[in-house]
């Protein structure tokens, strides 16, 4: 803006403040409008999810913006404030089935809210009222409630008050340990206070370094998952059923022989994935993604997933014979790589899919790489 001013040269005087906040307000506010409106066509073909997201504003007024995501972006809807109603299911219910109807239910796959008590009952009416839609929590809240209820864990709060007190990172144990016992440290001033003390006992405990361990790959898989929904750069329905089994399968698989330490974690994870977040369009997600569905190692694991899709393709249809015999057609074609499926450069294409989270993967790796030495170090000094 400041380029274009410059360029008209001396002389040029902006728009006063009647004009700005009347005409061209105006004009701007019908230009989004209409940019609005050329995407419904676009959602008539793709369908969308429409995302309810609040706030609080200085005032302390609840606010709600909705936001209606499709393949090629999200877009602004509308915003109201819900400070007299956020309590009362049913008017906040009335203001949601008035926006669903409001831009087709026909096209609504999905709603998405947090987990507020009453977002939850308004999913349930949701569904009822509209049986084609979906309604769940939003993925990345999900994730971070486990992660609360993981830091509640009695052996996860102690080490973790023991680490802000060293004020250290894992990584470090070794040249922690080799500060503590280096000359310069047991010489200095500093080496004689009582929390200097406290310290190096902490350093030098193989307890408290193996606790760290544990946390560390206990949580390790939930922080990819975390990195997978919080992306902004593609959606995370079709990766997100598979991370969530990768986080319960290298849980058991890391502590196989000590089931005592893992079920709690195991209890958090079902209580957020298996009682609040999983819905049959994760099931779905998979299904149709390539990488997993052609890759006969993975999905012999999670063949369970083709009664999710099955159950997606009957409520979108909804007694729709026609769409729901074509639907399950078009399922048969992909499923045996048929028609365009069968192409070599699709075939080619299967393996590309996940070139997205290649970078998570080779850290997960490099994370596992400083754990083992990590846990083999803290062997030997343990010995």
């Amino acid at each position: 803006m400041i380029d274009a001013i410059a360029n008209i040269g001396a002389g040029y005087k902006g728009p006063n403040y009647g004009r700005v906040r009347g005409y061209l307000l105006s004009k701007l506010v019908e230009d989004v409008k209409k940019m609005i409106e050329d995407y419904h066509d676009i959602w008539k073909q793709t369908g969308y999810t429409i995302m309810v997201d609040g706030w609080i504003d200085r005032c302390r007024h609840t606010l709600i913006n909705l936001l209606v995501y499709y393949p090629k972006g999200t877009a602004f809807l509308k915003s109201f404030d819900a400070s007299h109603v956020l309590k009362i299911a049913d008017a906040l219910f009335k203001l949601l089935s008035d926006v669903v109807l409001f831009v087709g239910p026909e096209n609504v796959v999905h709603v998405v809210t947090d987990n507020v008590a009453n977002y939850v009952a308004i999913g349930r009416l949701l569904e009822s009222e509209f049986p084609r839609l979906y309604w769940s929590l939003y993925a990345v809240h999900c994730v971070n409630l486990m992660f609360q209820d993981i830091g509640k864990l009695e052996e996860v709060s102690e080490t973790i008050s023991q680490v802000s007190m060293i004020t250290s990172i894992l990584a470090q144990k070794d040249a922690l340990r080799a500060m503590v016992t280096s000359r310069e440290w047991t010489s200095s001033a500093y080496s004689k206070e009582a929390k200097a003390k406290k310290f190096v006992d902490q350093v030098l405990d193989s307890k408290f370094w193996n606790q760290c361990t544990d946390i560390v790959k206990l949580t390790q898989q939930h922080v990819r998952v975390l990195r997978i929904v919080d992306s902004e750069n593609r959606a995370a329905i079709d990766f997100l059923y598979q991370a969530i089994y990768k986080v319960r399968k290298d849980m058991v698989k890391r502590f196989q022989k000590r089931k005592t330490v893992v079920d709690p974690y195991l209890k958090i994870l079902a209580t957020h994935w298996d009682s609040e977040l999983r819905k049959n369009l994760h099931a779905a997600g998979y299904w149709l993604n390539p990488s997993f569905r052609f890759n006969t190692g993975e999905f012999e694991k999670n063949k369970q997933t083709t009664s999710g899709l099955l159950d997606v393709i009957e409520r979108y249809t909804y007694g729709d014979a026609y769409l729901s015999s074509k639907l399950t057609s078009e399922m048969r074609i992909f499923n045996n790589a048929e028609q365009y499926f069968g192409r070599q450069s699709t075939i080619r294409e299967r393996s590309t899919v996940m070139s997205a989270l290649d970078d998570l993967d080779q850290l997960n790796l490099k994370d596992d790489r400083n754990d083992d030495e990590a846990n083999n170090n803290s062997m030997k000094n343990t010995n």
